[in-house]
């Protein structure tokens, strides 16, 4: 086509609005071409020459056009993400519905025309609850705002936790230094809970200070360190047995209930026992008995019961006591981790002590490393910015957004195509599992499951087991979709083209077929002519263009419907034989 052909075009008629689009056909060795030309009106010719198309364009104004034109509009590209540019609705997402080209006809994996190729598939699946009908222009807008903030409020996220973890590093280090410092009598103790800010001001001020005599590290605050530590891990003993008894008691606790409840259900006999008198109602003798006994049973259930609502009462408060051991635990724990790490600096700062001739000579050594530590990071990591405000946006879109509406208006997309899917598929020529067999439809992803008829056993597309069966699936997948789609007023034109359905049955012969003779593949191919026909004329406004080289001349409406025929035997072909070769090609 590229060696014979200029430029290709499609005339659209509805009512009595027309639209002509047309492109460029780049030449060979050539990828794609930009130039399109678009034009609507009335009573509009066909062009003959690439001079007498009207209306040019770029391909993006005229892809917009010819969208707006089906009704895929009023969704306009706010990102600049390529994913949310792919993801908008276009009218290469239309094609999926009505074209079903020879490489999908019978393929065991691709439902629709497109879902073959990995860098359409994801926006077709993407866009299939806007064509079904299921969101509106308005929630394209809103979902792609609510994705967009969480990536970014994701991403913040992560860059948070990155500036906390560097922050954690400058922290500690410089804590070290100070405290080093202090020891040795250049700065105070820095507080506990000191920023990075203040941390920061310290160091620059003990930078600014020179080495003098100091006294060495005082030995008192080693031995008030350890006394501290092994308070401190008494401390955690003493919670931990504390921790583990509670959840003892919450076990028996759980253990003593349940024998409380079989008690209780043994004992709920009381409950069918009716007022006894002074008289057995059998003989009328005298006797107390019996109502000693119901009041027995009467007074056990009382005391289980209350021992039941005991329990119930204390479990709250021991799951509480828990929570707060924990809680506990915790904070000691990070408590005796501070405690350790200074008295890694002070024994470090001891063995640093030793090694130096003096206490000055360590002084400068420790300037020395503040310098260094500050020219290294010379400023404090920067603040992140304020999460609130995009969760703030993501909440007040999360309820501009009904996920659970969404899906139930998808599912009854589905039930609804699967019905029209199985329908159709019965009047096709099917084989083997698809016997009889039902469709159910699912659009994410788009899949098509088989039920057997006998067996009810619930198969896979992979599972079909023949082309004949893969193209009965096909066929009937695009005519229940084309219904659904004409019932809801889709953004789709109600087109469909095929490519070579006879495939499965015979040979491309390209002749009569009716010469054949009856066998089963003719037969078989005669059913899917009838459900063609048959399906066209009862869906209003349903045009369905067949391109195949079986022809049956003994069938009326299948000659009625031949638009041109081009076999071997033929003097004339889709490209004419006596068009020229474009200029610069082999």
């Amino acid at each position: 086509m590229k060696r014979h052909s200029l430029a290709v075009g499609v005339k659209w008629v509805l009512g009595e609005a027309q639209m002509i689009t047309g492109r460029l056909i780049p030449p060979v060795g050539k990828g794609t071409s930009t130039r399109m030309f678009v034009s609507n009106g009335r009573n509009l010719p066909i062009p003959n020459a690439v001079e007498q198309f009207d209306g040019a364009t770029t391909l993006d104004a005229g892809k917009s056009y010819i969208e707006r034109a089906f009704g895929i509009g009023g969704v306009p590209d706010v990102s600049d993400d390529k994913t949310f540019r792919k993801w908008r609705p276009t009218v290469r997402h239309a094609t999926a519905y009505m074209f079903v080209p020879k490489d999908v006809i019978y393929n065991e994996t691709a439902l629709l025309h497109g879902l073959d190729q990995a860098d359409e598939a994801p926006a077709i699946i993407e866009t299939m609850p806007y064509f079904l009908g299921v969101v509106t222009e308005d929630n394209v807008l809103q979902e792609r705002r609510l994705r967009d903030l969480r990536k970014k409020l994701e991403r913040e996220e992560r860059q948070l936790r990155s500036r906390l973890a560097a922050g954690g590093d400058y922290k500690k280090h410089a804590i070290r230094l100070l405290l080093d410092a202090h020891r040795s009598g250049l700065c105070d103790l820095p507080p506990d809970q000191a920023s990075e800010v203040e941390l920061q001001g310290a160091l620059v001020r003990v930078k600014r200070l020179k080495p003098s005599a100091a006294t060495n590290p005082n030995e008192s605050e080693l031995a008030n360190l350890y006394t501290q530590r092994r308070s401190l891990l008494s401390d955690i003993e003493k919670a931990r047995r504390k921790s583990r008894a509670t959840r003892t008691a919450l076990q028996e606790m759980t253990g003593f209930e349940g024998a409380v409840r079989r008690q209780y259900d043994k004992l709920k006999i009381a409950e069918h026992l009716q007022v006894v008198g002074q008289a057995c109602p059998i003989c009328e003798t005298p006797s107390e008995r019996g109502v000693a006994i119901s009041e027995a049973i009467r007074h056990s259930m009382d005391i289980v019961r209350s021992e039941s609502v005991a329990v119930e009462n204390v479990r709250p408060r021991l799951v509480e006591h828990e929570d707060s051991l924990q809680i506990e635990l915790s904070r000691l724990n990070l408590t005796l981790k501070d405690v350790d790490e200074r008295l890694k600096t002070w024994i470090r700062q001891s063995d640093e002590v030793k090694r130096l001739d003096s206490l000055a000579q360590y002084q400068a050594h420790l300037l020395g490393k503040v310098s260094q530590f500050l020219e290294m990071n010379p400023t404090t990591p920067p603040p992140g910015p304020d999460l609130n405000v995009l969760r703030e946006q993501i909440q007040g879109l999360e309820g501009l957004v009904d996920g659970g509406a969404k899906q139930v208006l998808l599912s009854r997309a589905e039930r609804k195509v699967s019905r029209f899917l199985s329908e159709a598929f019965a009047q096709l020529p099917t084989g083997g599992v698809c016997v009889g067999a039902e469709l159910e439809f699912s659009s994410k992803p788009p899949d098509v499951a088989i039920i057997e008829a006998n067996s009810q056993a619930v198969l896979r597309l992979p599972d079909a087991g023949s082309d004949e069966n893969y193209l009965a699936i096909h066929i009937a997948l695009s005519f229940a979709l084309q219904k659904y789609l004409g019932e809801i007023n889709a953004p789709v034109p109600a087109f469909l083209a095929f490519d070579q359905i006879s495939r499965p049955y015979y040979p491309q012969r390209g002749e009569d077929e009716s010469s054949i003779g009856e066998n089963e593949e003719v037969l078989a191919m005669r059913r899917h002519l009838d459900f063609l026909f048959n399906e066209t004329a009862a869906q209003k406004g349903l045009q369905v263009l067949l391109i195949e080289h079986a022809f049956f001349g003994d069938d009326q409406r299948y000659v009625a419907a031949t638009r041109k025929r081009w076999h071997k035997l033929s003097e004339d072909a889709l490209i004419p034989f006596d068009w020229p070769k474009r200029a610069n090609t082999l």
